[in-house]
């Protein structure tokens, strides 16, 4: 379960085990004489070249990032280094508001004046010199799409996106108030700046919804982090305009359009567009540049967006291009060593992937690298890398790969699905239940059927978990995806994979891609189609699939060839148009290393599962709610007397609903305890009128139901424990359901 660093007390709880000098001395203990080196130094100093080199290219605060910034020129101007010098010794002002402004003009002062000495700024280096100098207000994490995303984490406001001195001042003040001020030494500054980075390490590093391509090591190292070739995308659409077209359209989105306002806003940029095209320059946006993202109808601009907005550096797209579309990687590698002539260029983009046999994706890439400055036409006809596309090259720290697709075709011969399938015996499962179990309120017993249940049939793994909503179906599959990736030795963010099921699934489409109807020669490919593709492939390694509230749609429309194929042992078919179709093969034998875990809740909300369906799957229920095995009781803070009370309060509310299935589960035992923890910092606040008040919200909600004796008597016993711990709007509420049960025959909370 992922901690909710929004909120003070799971925060605090993290940070207090953390000790920067145990997790990272060496890193500690140079910034901290790096720190007292800056501190020690008068004005005279700080004007030579010896400082202001130390300062800006031997920091240590951090790594310098990706595509580093030649600001050599910068530095031997006395000017300059005298104007940062003068600048970096004038007191701050006292109060917040106005010391944010001080410090942000320092910034835009510094980019302002670097671009007399370089087409590009050097945005992580000026990160890591503010911070430097003004280490009680900035933290470690200076590449700054990385420190929104921990900002994000912290404050939990997706559409506010400060701007860079704000987002670093904002982190440190909520140390400060958790942890109280920090003492003036270099050492306690240098613990105090690290901290943010141990926590984005440990808890928001690639725990995000948008897309990762960048990773940092253990001292805020900021490195590209390669998808495999069979993840990418198969090319990147090119649009009318270009860079000018994803700005302008950044600039429209603000905070936040909808769909429709946006497509407005391009239809008045191109008016002879069709309505397709217009769409698919949305989609060019949201799904190949990720610069927006889409929730419940308004359009916002993601985090990236933001920053390639504020700064218009290629810097905060590039990361993309190289980690995640093929061929990209190849390109500049192979310019790096010789410069290469179009024909050379095309021929090699379309050796990386085989499946295109025209020139039309190849040239669409190279169009989009010469707009990212990254590749240019030289004065002898041929291509060349730029100044910024050599620095971006020397950042492929990894062997570009070729996508063979024949390799997972129906001919194939290189995995044979007899001589290296997955032994599942051969690890230790008691060892496995150990670790789905450890530190939960699931049963030995529930894990060991559940792995027994997956592996028992030779081809045929796949369980449904049923019952009552937030009892930790999803949790248990995860954790149980992850035990068994340990227990192989793999990474479990490679070999678990979460679909969330959206209701309006009528075909398989959503799971296994589609050819594109508005460019017919491009195959849309879905997250689980590459994670089978992967899965197909290392027939030896387990592999989970996690089919999210499975029953939002009917499994068996959606879910068909996979039901199909588990049965009859044949080829997956992926589509219809020949062997390979822009890189998809049209089958891939089934891969039986493969688990698939279906949960599912019983509500009006939810479709039944047919016979179909269950003939297949060994299922579950996830009725029964132990209070007692809750292992997170004193995780809130509430004091021994308060929490016995609650304790015995939500005990015999489960047990007063529990025989109509009224009742709840963990998810809502969570939030009661994290309402009054929070509760319990206003004096004024009684613990009987906050657990009113979150009963009533939490529980109380999901009472329904028809004319019957035992619901009938579930009410009453529901009043009489409601009385017993004075919750007087609860019990109000119930009496009334109890009236109009009498009434008409029937009851629900709202009406």
């Amino acid at each position: 379960m992922h901690s909710d660093l929004s909120k003070d007390t799971e925060l605090k709880i993290i940070l207090e085990d953390i000790s920067p000098i145990e997790r990272n001395p060496d890193w500690v203990s140079s910034l901290t004489d790096f720190l007292e080196y800056v501190e020690g130094a008068d004005l005279e100093t700080r004007k030579t070249l010896e400082f202001q080199q130390k300062l800006w290219e031997e920091n240590a605060v951090s790594g310098v990032g990706m595509g580093t910034v030649n600001i050599s020129a910068a530095l031997e101007d006395p000017e300059f280094r005298s104007w940062i010098a003068e600048e970096s010794l004038k007191p701050l002002p006292e109060s917040s508001e106005a010391r944010i402004t001080r410090l942000q003009a320092f910034h835009d002062e510094i980019a302002a004046r670097m671009k007399k000495y370089t087409n590009r700024i050097a945005w992580v280096k000026i990160c890591r010199v503010m911070a430097a100098l003004y280490p009680r207000y900035f933290s470690t994490i200076t590449y700054d799409l990385m420190a929104q995303e921990c900002h994000r984490a912290w404050f939990g406001d997706s559409s506010r996106r400060p701007k860079v001195v704000t987002c670093q001042h904002d982190l440190m003040q909520r140390l400060e108030q958790l942890l109280g001020p920090v003492e003036s030494s270099p050492k306690a500054l240098a613990e105090r700046m690290t901290l943010p980075w141990f926590i984005y390490e440990g808890h928001v590093q690639g725990s995000h919804t948008e897309t990762v391509a960048e990773e940092a090591d253990d001292k805020g190292e900021v490195k590209l982090k390669p998808l495999p070739a069979i993840q990418r995308r198969k090319g990147l659409t090119s649009i009318r305009g270009g860079i000018a077209t994803l700005i302008k359209a950044l600039s429209f989105v603000e905070d936040g359009v909808r769909r429709d306002e946006l497509i407005d806003f391009l239809r008045s940029e191109f008016p002879d567009y069709r309505e397709s095209s217009l769409r698919t320059t949305v989609n060019v946006l949201k799904n190949e540049f990720y610069v927006i993202e889409e929730h419940e109808g308004i359009v916002t601009k993601t985090t990236r967006g933001q920053l390639y907005l504020d700064t218009k550096d290629p810097r905060e797209l590039i990361p993309i291009f190289l980690t995640r579309v093929l061929g990209i990687d190849h390109v500049l590698l192979a310019l790096a060593k010789q410069d290469q002539t179009s024909r050379q260029l095309y021929n090699l983009l379309r050796k990386v992937n085989s499946g295109w046999t025209s020139n039309f994706m190849p040239g669409s890439i190279i169009k989009w690298l010469k707009g990212f400055d990254l590749v240019q036409n030289s004065e002898n006809g041929l291509f060349s890398l730029t100044e910024t596309g050599k620095e971006w090259a020397a950042q492929i720290h990894w062997e570009p790969e070729f996508l063979d697709p024949e390799d997972l075709g129906e001919e194939s011969d290189s995995v044979d699905v007899d001589d290296a399938s997955l032994d599942i015996s051969s690890i230790d499962q008691s060892s496995l239940i150990k670790a789905v179990t450890a530190s939960t309120a699931f049963s030995a017993r529930l894990a060991s059927q559940l792995h027994f249940g997956l592996w028992s049939h030779e081809r045929r793994h796949f369980a449904i978990l049923a019952g009552l909503s937030g009892s930790g179906k999803t949790l248990l599959a995860q954790r149980y995806g992850q035990a068994l990736s340990e227990q192989f030795g793999l990474p479990a963010d490679k070999h678990v994979f979460v679909q969330a099921v959206q209701p309006g699934w009528y075909d398989p489409s959503p799971l296994f891609g589609h050819i594109n109807p508005l460019r017919p020669d491009n195959y849309v490919r879905s997250p689980l189609l590459d994670f089978l593709l992967q899965a197909a492939n290392s027939p030896g390694q387990p592999f989970i699939a996690i089919l999210d509230e499975m029953n939002l749609s009917h499994p068996e429309q959606y879910f068909a060839p996979v039901l199909s194929a588990m049965e009859t042992g044949e080829h997956l078919r992926l589509h219809n148009e020949g062997k390979t179709f822009d890189g998809v093969p049209s089958t891939i034998p089934f891969p039986s290393n493969v688990a698939f875990i279906g949960t599912v809740n019983m509500d009006e909300t939810t479709h039944g599962i047919s016979d179909k369906v269950l003939d297949r799957a060994f299922t579950m229920e996830f009725w029964d709610i132990n209070l007692q095995a809750y292992p997170n009781w004193q995780k809130f803070g509430l004091n021994e007397q308060d929490l016995a009370r609650v304790k015995s309060c939500l005990t015999d509310l489960l047990a007063a609903l529990e025989t109509e299935r009224l009742h709840f589960g963990w998810r809502t035992v969570e939030d009661v305890l994290s309402y009054l923890s929070l509760a319990q910092k206003t004096p004024e606040i009684e613990l009987s009128q906050a657990l009113d008040d979150v009963i009533y919200a939490r529980v109380l909600p999901k009472l329904r139901g028809s004319e019957s004796q035992r619901l009938h008597e579930s009410l009453v016993k529901l009043i009489s424990v409601l009385a017993d711990y004075d919750l007087k709007r609860c019990r109000a509420k119930v009496e009334s359901l109890k009236s109009d049960l009498a009434d008409t025959g029937m009851m629900r909370f709202w009406r």
